[in-house]
């Protein structure tokens, strides 16, 4: 069985891991599971830049009576929403989840706007998943769009490093690397045909 082409370089996990950025704040910014980065971590043999404890019960159980869910808590304290959904209920606190609905006309509002799915998913309070979901049921094609392949390779080839390409163009690390293949593959070819 073919193996499967890597999403993201050791070197740019090791950058991100260099700043104390812990697997899921990794996986978010190269657009990848958090499984991926700490496999391939543990691979590389570092330890996880995860901090437990980083807030307080008192935060939890202050936020959540002012009836925040779990995943504004999560938001508001930086940290992944399991941790959070995990001391509530250790400290015997109730869910604050309400099953969040949106109609096909809020949603289309957002669309035709050209909104991207991740965009319209946070404006509505609900996830990707559920925004993709509604897209394929209405028919619709995804607003997600393509590379500026010339505006890549400007900054490529200025020397940028890819996580601020990424950024600048608002793509995932993950699509930037795939484009900093096709641009690399394309120009071996060039030069191939050339000589």
């Amino acid at each position: 069985m073919p193996r499967r082409a890597q999403l993201f370089s050791d070197e740019v996990l090791l950058e991100l891991y260099s700043k104390g950025l812990d697997d899921s704040t990794i996986a978010k910014k190269l657009g990848v599971s958090q499984s991926a980065v700490n496999y391939r971590r543990g691979k590389l043999g570092l330890t996880s830049n995860y901090q437990r404890d980083t807030f307080s019960n008192e935060s939890i159980i202050s936020m959540n009576k002012k009836g925040l869910t779990d995943r504004e808590i999560a938001n508001i304290l930086d940290v992944s929403q399991s941790a959070v959904n995990y001391r509530r209920i250790k400290l015997g606190l109730g869910s604050n989840y309400k099953k969040r609905t949106f109609s096909d006309k809020d949603f289309l509002s957002l669309y035709n706007e050209g909104f991207l799915d991740r965009e319209i998913a946070d404006s509505l309070g609900v996830t990707t998943a559920a925004i993709n979901y509604r897209r394929e049921r209405l028919c619709l094609i995804s607003n997600n769009k393509p590379v500026d392949v010339e505006h890549f390779i400007t900054m490529y080839y200025a020397g940028f490093p890819i996580t601020t390409i990424a950024d600048t163009m608002g793509i995932s690390l993950a699509k930037a690397f795939k484009t900093k293949e096709y641009v690399e593959v394309n120009a071996e070819a060039a030069t191939t045909q050339e000589g």
